[in-house]
Order: C-alpha cells, then sequence, then structure tokens
C-alpha cells in the first residue's frame, strides 16, 4: 500500500505537507467523491473482509467503493500516514421504526484533532446526510454546509448527530396519495461516546451485517456517490440524482426506474465501478412507511418506493425510464406529497410484491408467470396457525388478512394464503375462482365431512389449474397443477395427481424415500409412512369467503381441531421445506440423494423457539407464543 496510489484513486493531486484543517478537508471531500458507500459484494456473492489490505485492494485497486467499515478504515490509514492525529470512534445509529438509537455499536467514524480541536471525519455514511467537511466537536453549535446544517449536541458524555434538512423539489408530478412525509426537518443520525476504538471491535459487526436477514443492508442493494453538485444512488433498480440548493433552500430530487441492463451500465458510468461477478439487485420495501433507511431518506419515505411492474399504471408509475415525482415541504402543517397509493390505506399490489420478493414481469397473463408468482408466494409467506397460541383471532376479511400477511410479514393458513393469492391473480387480470376441497384424516382414514380447505382455480388459455398457496410441508405444490385426471405432474417435492370420479377430483401425492440422520427421530409421528398419500376432494363448484366463516372460527375453538392441538409454522425454501412442530424445527432438503429426501429434526427450547421463528421463518410475534404439540396425526 502507498499513499501516492491512494491519491490517484481518488483525483487529489494538490500539495498535503501539512496536517491542517484545509489539506484535511480537501483529500476528505476527494474521497467522497470517487468513493462510493455501498454494499454491492454482498449482492453479487463476494464476502467483505475487515482487513486493511483487502480494504486496500477494493477500493483503490479495484476501485469499488464500500460500506462505512471500509471507507472509513481506509481514509484511516491515509490520515494516519499524513501524520493526523486521528483516532477511531463507534457510532450507535438511530433507527426510525423504533424511534431509538441502536442497542449495539454499528457505525464507524473518525476524531481527527488539529491544533487542540477536535473534528469528526465520517466518509461512510451515505445519502443526504454525508457530510462534506470536517465538523468541529462542539455541542450545539449549527454548522453549515452544502448537504444542509449538521449539529452535535452532548449528553453526559454522549456525543448525538443530527441534521437539518432542506425542502425538496421532484419534477413531473404524478397522482396525489394519502400519505405524508416524515413530520419536521430534523434528523437524528447516530450517537457515539469518545471512547477510542480498533478497528477489531467492529469485526463481529461486520459478520452479522453481511448475515442476518433483518439488515438493512441484505434487503437494499446499495451504490451512493457524493457528487460536487450533490448525490447520485442506485437501490435496487432505482437511480436516483440530487442537486442541492436548486432553488432557494431546495434541493432537486429526480428518480428513475432502470431495467436489469441499465443498471450495470449505470454503476460504471455513474459511479465508476465494475463488478466483477453478477450483481443481483434488490430493494425489499415491506420497512415502515416512513422509512427507506434512516440513510437513503432522500429517496423519499417508503410509500414513494418506485414500482418495477410497468403494466400496473393504476398505480400511478410509469413506464421504467420515465421520472417518479412529489413534493414535499419541511413545514408539518403544509406537507403534501403525490405518488402511489399510501402504505396505511388500500392494498396494492407493489407493496404485496416486495413482501414476496418478486420482481419479474407482469406483462402476461400467462402460465410461466403465475408459477413465478406462485413461487415467490410460498417462499415467503409460510403456512402457519400461531395466532391461535398467542391469544390472537383470525379473522377473513381480506383488508385483515392483507395487513397481517404483507404488512406484518405474517403468514396464514389456507383460508388466508389463497385468499390474498388469489386477490392478487384476479388483479393481474386471471381468470380465478375458488374452490372448497374436504381433507383427508389419515387417523379416520377417511375425508373430513367438513369443507375447511379453500383453493383457488386458474383458467389459462382455456386450461384449468389449480393454485394451492395453503397446505404447508411436504404436500405443497410448488407449481400450479393442470386439472387432469389421472396424470402424474412430478415437482421437486415429488409426484402429484388429480383423479376424478363422478364430478369429484381427488388430490394425492407419492413422496420420496426419507433419510433421517437423527436416528432417535426415525420413529417420529410426524413423518409420513405411506408412499402414496391422499391429500383433499374437491369439486369444481365455484366457492366464495363467505362460505368458510364457520369453518374459521371451528378451526380455532373447537378441542377437536388440529390446529388446536398443534402450533404449527411451515414455510417452502429452494430446495425444500422448514417446519416448526410445537418445539420441534425439521428441515428437509428434496432429492438429497437419487430419490431420497433428507429429514432433519432439532428439539428447541423455550427460548429457542422465539428465535427460529425470526432467523428461520422471518416472522417476530406481537405477542407470547405458548407452543404446543399435542401428538396426533399430522405427518409433515
Amino acid at each position: 500500500m502507498n499513499i501516492q496510489e491512494y491519491f490517484a484513486r481518488i483525483s487529489y493531486n494538490e500539495s498535503h505537507k501539512d496536517a491542517d484543517l484545509q489539506t484535511l478537508t480537501v483529500i476528505f471531500q476527494h474521497h467522497l467523491w470517487a468513493i462510493p458507500f455501498e454494499n454491492l459484494s454482498m449482492h453479487c456473492g463476494e464476502t467483505i473482509e475487515l482487513d486493511l489490505q483487502a480494504t486496500y485492494n477494493k477500493i483503490v485497486r479495484k476501485k469499488r467503493g464500500g460500506w462505512c467499515l471500509e471507507t472509513n478504515l481506509l481514509l484511516f490509514w491515509a490520515l494516519e500516514e499524513l501524520g493526523f492525529d486521528v483516532c477511531i470512534l463507534g457510532g450507535n445509529c438511530y433507527e426510525p421504526a423504533e424511534r431509538a438509537y441502536a442497542d449495539e455499536m454499528n457505525h464507524i467514524l473518525l476524531k481527527v484533532v488539529i491544533k487542540g480541536n477536535s473534528y469528526i471525519v465520517d466518509a461512510g455514511f451515505g445519502g443526504a446526510y454525508q457530510s462534506w467537511q470536517p465538523l468541529i466537536l462542539i455541542s450545539g453549535k449549527d454548522q453549515p454546509q452544502t448537504p444542509g446544517i449538521f449539529r452535535f449536541m452532548e449528553d453526559n458524555g454522549t456525543w448525538y448527530f443530527e441534521n437539518v434538512k432542506r425542502k425538496r423539489y421532484i419534477p413531473e408530478e404524478s397522482e396525489p396519495a394519502t400519505g405524508t412525509p416524515e413530520p419536521g426537518n430534523i434528523r437524528k443520525m447516530y450517537k457515539f461516546t469518545l471512547q477510542p476504538r480498533h478497528i477489531n471491535d467492529f469485526q463481529e459487526l461486520n459478520t452479522s451485517l453481511q448475515l442476518s436477514p433483518d439488515n438493512i443492508l441484505q434487503k437494499k442493494s446499495i451504490c451512493s456517490l457524493q457528487t460536487p453538485e450533490g448525490i447520485y444512488a442506485l437501490v435496487g433498480w432505482t437511480f436516483t440524482e440530487v442537486k442541492y440548493n436548486y432553488m432557494e433552500d431546495t434541493d432537486l430530487v429526480q428518480i428513475k426506474t432502470l431495467t436489469d441492463e441499465e443498471v450495470e451500465k449505470t454503476l460504471k458510468d455513474k459511479f465508476g465501478v465494475v463488478l466483477e461477478n453478477k450483481l443481483t439487485p434488490i430493494n425489499v420495501r415491506g420497512l415502515p412507511p416512513n422509512l427507506v433507511d434512516m440513510r437513503y431518506e432522500y429517496l423519499l419515505p417508503l410509500k414513494t418506493a418506485p414500482l418495477r411492474f410497468s403494466r400496473l399504471k393504476h398505480l400511478c408509475w410509469r413506464q421504467p425510464g420515465q421520472f417518479f415525482t412529489a413534493s414535499y415541504t419541511t413545514d408539518v402543517k403544509k406537507q403534501t406529497q403525490k405518488t402511489i397509493p399510501s402504505f396505511t390505506g388500500d392494498m396494492n399490489l407493489e407493496e404485496y410484491f416486495a413482501r414476496t420478493g418478486y420482481k419479474g414481469s407482469l406483462e402476461k397473463q400467462d402460465l410461466e408467470t403465475l408459477t413465478d408468482i406462485f413461487q415467490h408466494h410460498i417462499r415467503a409467506v409460510p403456512f402457519e396457525n400461531l395466532s391461535i397460541h398467542c391469544g390472537e383471532k383470525i379473522t377473513l376479511e381480506l383488508e385483515h388478512v392483507y395487513n397481517k400477511i404483507v404488512r406484518r410479514k405474517r403468514g396464514g393458513w389456507c383460508m388466508e394464503n389463497n385468499q390474498l393469492l388469489g386477490w392478487v391473480l384476479k388483479h393481474l387480470g386471471y381468470d380465478t375462482s375458488f374452490l372448497g376441497a374436504y381433507v383427508f384424516d389419515p387417523h379416520q382414514n377417511a375425508y373430513a365431512t367438513l369443507m375447511t380447505h379453500l383453493l383457488v382455480k386458474v383458467v389459462i388459455d382455456g386450461k384449468a389449474y389449480i393454485v394451492d398457496g395453503g397446505f404447508g410441508v411436504s404436500y405443497q405444490m410448488w407449481q400450479p397443477m393442470e386439472l387432469v385426471s389421472g396424470k402424474d405432474q412430478p415437482q421437486a417435492p415429488g409426484v402429484f395427481r388429480f383423479t376424478e370420479k363422478n364430478a369429484i377430483w381427488h388430490l394425492e401425492k407419492m413422496r420420496r424415500k426419507q433419510y433421517i440422520p437423527n436416528q432417535n427421530f426415525s420413529t417420529s409421528d410426524l413423518l409420513e409412512k405411506k408412499d402414496c398419500r391422499k391429500v383433499y376432494m374437491f369439486n369444481l363448484e365455484p366457492r366464495t369467503v363467505e362460505d368458510f366463516r364457520f369453518q374459521c372460527t371451528y378451526l380455532q375453538t373447537s378441542s377437536d381441531s388440529l390446529f388446536m392441538k398443534k402450533s404449527i409454522c411451515t414455510l417452502q425454501t429452494t430446495d425444500g421445506f422448514r417446519a416448526l412442530i410445537g418445539w420441534t424445527l425439521t428441515e428437509t432438503t428434496y432429492n438429497y440423494k437419487e430419490n431420497m429426501d433428507l429429514v432433519e429434526f432439532v428439539t428447541l427450547e423455550g427460548e429457542e423457539v422465539e428465535k427460529t421463528l425470526k432467523e428461520k421463518f422471518n416472522i417476530t410475534l406481537d405477542r407470547k407464543l405458548v407452543p404446543v404439540n399435542v401428538k396426533g396425526f399430522y405427518t409433515i
């Protein structure tokens, strides 16, 4: 590593004889304008190493960017090489959704002392909250800069950092909606103490940020670069360009939705980034409505998150390549915004697709699109009855179901999952109807006498298909099934087949052999023993949700109901499924070996259940769960 190579990377050609404030400011600004804040490694299969040599190679030689742990580490090295009195500090970022600072230290910043004055130098925050000059460490002093006004406040040895925002002007207004931006124009950013830190204090954080599914950096591919006029930012497929003080006390914000091909070109042309591995852009929305991430709020609150699905023009979005528009004011009484439907108002398809992670085409109502939407649904939305076991009532009102699954990120049973799926498909223009089924009871060796299962029939080009996203475990189909009698329909979970007699249709499934590494569970009553299993029967009489209201109440109140006897949460994965029944977690991998599935069992302790629901099923319950697993006839 050498300082001249670093200077070439940031295009710094000026004198650096003195370790003074002017030199620090110019080097800092060149660093910001050359090195993006980005997490693209996470989304193109690379591991981010918190090692100075690795960081140097990545940023200086490969001309990449990095997040705060990388960009500030490199800047720390450079300033130290130049003789500055510099040390590393640790910050706790403010979390708007929680209205609190993070419990754990999750940000790195630098303190530089020049002639007895301390300055904070932070090149790793990105977005509109990125300072452009070193900030003198004085409590209560407004420090105006091009991005806005910054201020520190100190209380009992803890320093709080905040920013005052300007108004924003976004050209070409779209249709109005009910949402409003986050109130107020002062934004808390992070808190910190003056305790010196070492880079090794952040190793665990570096790992967790790359692995935790709840981390915002896992949910969004981000590349943000300061420019002499403002900011460039690419979040998922959304490219934003901000020009500071475009008009008096107003910033210009232009937002554009890119195609997959344009993403790579934009990274090269706007950010100077050429990736070695294929990037998978991601922009999971499903966060609190006034939050895109504390560092990217300049992309507008989440209510204005752009829609990739050009067919959904009724959502007030335009074709990729055109600008999305809205208006802002920092006067709370006068806040207005024109955008797509609110997250707190009407249901909308964009929010559902953000929940399932679907980013494909919606141009055609064909089988391929249906299959893709369906698979994203079953891999994102669990089949679960946990409400019964944490004191909540399950209701069938569509808006309640939508709020539960889409906004609260829960799952549901068939009447919830398939009702929501049916709503989505109908709004996309598919020919859909609900059907009612009678589930097979292995204990009685007979079909139930009560119609308790709701499924969806879809007709495409004159062919009927059954779409059922609400059965779970190994009996969950992965593709729409053509409604043809006697035809084997192989899928990843096994071979499914419909048979029809006297207008009554029966669904059955043939399973593979099972390999259970832990022989203590080889006789578990959760394991299916039969090679061919009847699943349910149904006819083609169209049903409505009203036909299932009694059953919905019965299943969550009757002592005879299976769902009263077992707490169930099951989620399909890309290679099998997970299931949590009571305290028993199973993970099944389909076709682990030829014609054999791998089934792994673990018995959880009480506290592990909540952790597993969060980590394996992405579920956080509002109330305390009481796991239940009364021995009985339920197989996975």
